[in-house]
């Protein structure tokens, strides 16, 4: 009877504590991002990439919620072969809005889950002396679906305008490809 009390009052109280997160949570569309900026992957020179950031609202009052689409790429010449990374990224992210004087400027601190579709690829000319071929030319594609661990912060600087502005650094854990990138952006608020 005992057990039965207590799984009750614990019920009751996670009940009471979902319905006050309903209360202050606001998930809906809010707005659209896009950013872009330099990406450094692990083994491979500096880039450039860019990202679609939907605004998905707030499961709570300091913690937003949102989904990205990104991409990056690289491609690197040497002895006359080719060798190149693509990375096409969709996820969501959780960010921890920190309490400011200035409510025009929010900064933040995030974590989130994301998909990552890596290309990687070779092509090597053939080889031949005097007419003779000495090596075939090789030509090589490989991709691979792979989950990764986004952890960054930022700002986002919003002045009450259709256009709020967002400045931040990640660092994904991918294996074989983590990668640091620091973006720019604007995002255009609905609703306002």
């Amino acid at each position: 009877m005992k057990r039965v009390t207590v799984f009750l009052t614990a019920v009751a109280i996670c009940t009471l504590a979902a319905f006050d997160a309903s209360a202050e949570s606001n998930l809906a569309l809010n707005g659209i991002a896009l950013k872009a900026g330099v990406v450094n992957p692990d083994n491979v020179d500096l880039t450039l990439g860019a990202a679609l950031v939907f605004d998905l609202g707030t499961i709570h009052p300091k913690v937003a919620f949102e989904s990205y689409a990104g991409y990056w790429s690289q491609t690197d010449n040497a002895y006359g072969s080719e060798f190149g990374v693509r990375d096409f990224a969709f996820g969501a992210k959780g960010k921890y809005m920190f309490s400011n004087s200035n409510p025009t400027v929010q900064p933040y601190a995030g974590a989130g889950l994301g998909f990552h579709v890596l290309n990687a690829h070779v092509e090597t000319p053939a080889a031949y002396s005097g007419g003779t071929l000495l090596f075939p030319g090789i030509s090589a594609s490989e991709t691979d679906l792979k989950v990764g661990l986004d952890l960054g912060g930022g700002l986002r600087i919003d002045r009450g305008s259709k256009f709020a502005f967002i400045g931040d650094a990640w660092y994904t854990l991918v294996s074989d490809v983590s990668h640091f990138s620091i973006m720019v952006g604007a995002e255009y608020m609905f609703g306002r």
